[in-house]
């Protein structure tokens, strides 16, 4: 399962916002777009359902821009993603089980529900403030080097990867 790219854009783009955010009061999107790589047109089209989940909010004028509607660390991860994607779920059918007439007696739904949930889980366990602390994301990678290809930097990790490629 792979998240699109609304989402992992939308996330890389809010925690840009909150890094410069402790730079300036509002931060303007070309900034974001030059740091990120994105267009601004893109970016703009993944501000609107931010702005309209209560998380980013938009400035008008010559000196506008965007500024985030909460401190970063009342932002989590999963709210970002669900305002930018909707509901984290494996299958349509963990959100929605009347669209499956198996639902009912469906053992691999038990799965797909499990899963959604333990996605949501880890998506509220972080925050932006979280993610913007380098020392902290350090500490959740050290905590964690036991997790294959979560530091592709690390020289074991570049082994695992062409393993895992194989």
């Amino acid at each position: 399962m792979k998240f699109s790219t609304r989402a992992r854009y939308g996330l890389r783009m809010m925690i840009e916002f909150a890094r410069e955010l402790k730079k300036d009061n509002i931060v303007h999107l070309g900034r974001i777009a030059k740091i990120t790589g994105l267009s601004e047109n893109y970016l703009a089209q993944l501000t609107s359902p931010l702005k309209g989940a209560g998380l980013l909010i938009g400035v008008s004028g010559k000196k506008g821009g965007y500024l985030l509607a909460k401190p970063a660390d009342q932002i989590k991860i999963g709210d970002i993603i669900q305002a930018l994607v909707g509901p984290i779920n494996a299958t349509d059918c963990v959100h929605n089980p009347d669209i499956c007439l198996n639902s009912a007696f469906c053992e691999a739904r038990v799965v797909w529900t499990l899963a959604s949930v333990e996605m949501q889980n880890v998506f509220d366990r972080y925050t932006l403030a979280d993610l913007v602390d380098r020392n902290y994301v350090k500490r959740v990678l050290k905590s964690n080097e036991h997790i294959p290809l979560l530091n592709p930097d690390h020289p074991i990790e570049h082994q695992r990867i062409a393993e895992h490629k194989k």
